[in-house]
């Protein structure tokens, strides 16, 4: 299965929020998912938000 990615996505659905997102320690607008590089501001259709720390 392909993944569809996009560099720009809506607002609650973008890599930043996901679980599977990674941020790069020197580019937090920036990191990896699952070994691709993407970036804070895109999405994909495997979108999982973040669990709330408490």
């Amino acid at each position: 299965m392909e993944i569809i990615y996009q560099k720009k996505a809506e607002k609650g659905k973008q890599c930043q929020e996901c679980q599977s997102f990674t941020p790069k320690p020197a580019d937090p607008a920036a990191g990896t998912c699952f070994g691709k590089d993407v970036v804070a501001e895109g999405g994909c259709m495997f979108f999982k938000k973040k669990e709330e720390q408490q």
